[in-house]
């Protein structure tokens, strides 16, 4: 190759090189600490928070028999359960104060009933005697407040006592260490021994009794639900007592009551069971032998139990119509006691009853109170603490008789 074909060609070997390094993209230069400082940082996206709660949609509200009212000026510091006598005056346990509120028919405090435990259940017998259960206790009260008996419920229900174990064996001493030396030998498993202390006994945690979810009185028993567990899973147990709280006998047991909560009531010897993971209302007699069992599962039918564990709390008014709460629905029904339904009560607005998860406030103790005449309905907010008002609207009769 001459010499001027040695510098044509490195010229082109050159030029091809540069065309290269043009084509390719260039790297951006770092930013300086002055430009960091001035332009703007962008922010990521925040995630949706999984504790907003869930769009309530009412189903036919302008059916409902009854609008929700101021609710009464009467506070709790853990409301567990409603009651109301013959007289409309309203009954109110208060876990936390360990008492039984007395609420007049106008909404007012008038008494206090006190009790050696938190209750968690009541009911009242035709003669006006009150029981009430809770922490492993149940107890029969006079018609003005006195405790008249008070028992532990049996073992095999509520286990209370606390076991100890027999204190482990000493574990075998560690083997001497072999020195090379026999003049001077290890620590003998003698010594190893003698060193040790002897493990003290274990004792196991002291149970939890199981909660007394539901109290329900006839004219010859008294009729009590026991639950277990947190979770839709929970089991519960019917059992059935004497007036004195005594001779227990199982009825019932594997019952779907979402986190310990399966209520109960009574009508004509009849023993009425909210198994609310099951949508159903079921029927025994002093027995335990099922009579009936209906209800179902539904979204869009007002005859049908929604969320994930209803009819959560159950009730009879004067004239032995049975009402149902819906707990996530904020819903009041009413039902023959066949399982016919017969309409719509009212709605409690569901954004008050939000308090952490949805399923917490899916699973949401909703006791329920009637007047005689079913004009006022009183709804257990169990996450404020509070007694909701249903108001019954006015008839055109009753806008005449004004």
């Amino acid at each position: 190759m001459t010499r001027h074909q040695t510098i044509a060609l490195s010229v082109a070997i050159a030029l091809a090189l540069l065309s290269v390094t043009a084509a390719q993209p260039q790297q951006q230069a770092e930013p300086t600490q002055a430009q960091q400082a001035t332009e703007p940082k962008v922010q990521p996206e925040k995630k949706a928070s999984r504790r907003e709660p869930v769009k309530v949609v009412d189903i036919a509200p302008e059916t409902a028999t009854h609008l929700e009212g101021e609710s009464l000026k009467v506070e709790f510091k853990r409301l567990t359960a409603l009651r109301i006598r013959d007289d409309d005056s309203l009954l109110a346990s208060d876990a936390d104060a360990k008492v039984i509120k007395i609420i007049s028919p106008a909404g007012k405090q008038v008494g206090a009933i006190e009790l050696p435990f938190a209750p968690e259940a009541l009911d009242i017998a035709a003669d006006g005697t009150l029981y009430c259960g809770g922490e492993g206790q149940l107890a029969k009260l006079s018609a003005d407040g006195r405790v008249l008996k008070m028992e532990t419920v049996p073992d095999e229900v509520a286990p209370t006592a606390t076991e100890q174990q027999p204190p482990e064996p000493p574990k075998p001493a560690p083997k001497a260490k072999e020195t090379g030396d026999e003049s001077k030998p290890a620590s003998t498993a003698k010594e190893a021994t003698e060193d040790r202390k002897p493990a003290p006994p274990r004792r196991r945690r002291k149970p939890r009794p199981k909660r007394i979810s539901g109290i329900a009185v006839t004219d010859r028993d008294i009729f009590v639900a026991f639950g277990s567990g947190w979770s839709l899973g929970s089991k519960s147990k019917l059992y059935r007592f004497d007036l004195e709280l005594q001779n227990p006998q199982a009825l019932a047991e594997g019952l779907r009551g979402c986190c310990q909560r399966c209520d109960i009531k009574s009508r004509e010897g009849v023993v009425y069971l909210a198994e609310n993971s099951a949508h159903r209302v079921v029927l025994y007699d002093r027995e335990g032998n099922v009579l009936k069992k209906w209800g179902e599962r539904g979204r869009d039918d007002l005859k049908t139990f929604g969320a994930c564990c209803n009819p959560m709390n159950i009730c009879f008014d004067g004239q032995g119509v049975l009402y149902t709460t819906e707990s996530g629905l904020g819903r009041v029904k009413r039902y023959t006691p066949d399982g016919e339904f017969i309409d719509l009560v009212g709605y409690v607005g569901t954004e008050r009853f939000w308090h952490g998860s949805g399923l917490a406030a899916s699973c949401s103790n909703m006791a329920i109170a009637v007047t005689g005449d079913g004009r006022r309905v009183y709804v257990m907010d169990y996450k404020h603490n509070r007694i909701r008002v249903l108001e019954k609207k006015a008839t055109e009769a009753d806008v005449e008789a004004r």
